[in-house]
């Protein structure tokens, strides 16, 4: 199944340059994710009731081809690419008006007990091999994040509106930790060929997190720590 939506780039997912923002991107990305798996009824509301269960994503890359203007309508589309015992890989495409990618992106996620927090195998959420795999749009395949030599440039507190239904740090949220790491300026100046994140860890209301980074010519690499260690890694290439 492809679930497939209109959108416009409207106010909300724009940044200063009235183009469709970095934040704005993996918002529609996470909708797109979560309204494909409401479609199937395997979204995290359903099954944290049914499964006591919850979704969390591990890796997500996008490349960028484009950008969207204010008021430009586009087509976002999701499915599942690939299934395993242990994690599905979903991707979203992100098409304007002409039909031409804009973005794509290849996210993948796991599913963690909600007693335990350990990772169970999907089938305990009612998977099964009746669920059609799609084939993906784009070639993307996730690669090591070195984050060896970074300086913290950032301290962040994770806020009451920073948290989801699971009572974590929303994915989404830690990108906007990466990117308040640079000005309006240098955003708009910032032409993202890709972006990879690494979600490591969790972290929750209250945590102190801080951010680190390192930038050169061709791309820039980030983390989000908390005591020392890993939450998220990301780098974007330019």
């Amino acid at each position: 199944m492809i679930y497939k939506k209109y959108l416009l780039a409207s106010s909300s997912i724009i940044g200063s340059d009235a183009k469709l923002s970095y934040i704005g991107l993996f918002d529609v990305i996470e909708d797109a994710i979560t309204e494909c798996m409401g479609a199937l009824r395997l979204d995290g509301v359903t099954i944290k009731r049914e499964y006591n269960a919850f979704w969390v994503f591990t890796k997500n890359k996008v490349k960028l081809f484009g950008k969207l203007e204010w008021g430009e309508q586009f087509t976002v589309e999701s499915f599942i690419s690939s299934l395993s015992p242990a994690k599905m890989i979903v991707d979203t495409a992100l098409k304007n008006s002409d039909g031409a990618l804009v973005a794509y992106s290849s996210c993948e996620m796991c599913v963690l007990d909600l007693a335990t927090g350990r990772i169970r195998r999907i089938s305990t959420v009612g998977i099964d091999a009746t669920y059609r795999v799609e084939k993906p749009q784009c070639a993307i395949s996730f690669d090591k994040i070195d984050d060896a030599a970074l300086t913290q440039v950032d301290c962040v507190t994770v806020r009451s509106t920073n948290v989801d239904y699971s009572k974590h740090c929303n994915n989404v949220e830690y990108l906007r930790f990466v990117f308040n790491t640079y000005s309006a300026e240098e955003l708009c100046a910032l032409a993202a060929k890709e972006i990879e994140v690494c979600y490591v860890s969790q972290s929750y209301e209250g945590d102190l997190l801080t951010v680190h980074k390192s930038v050169s010519a061709d791309k820039d690499v980030l983390a989000v720590k908390k005591n020392g260690s890993d939450v998220i890694k990301c780098v974007i290439i330019h």
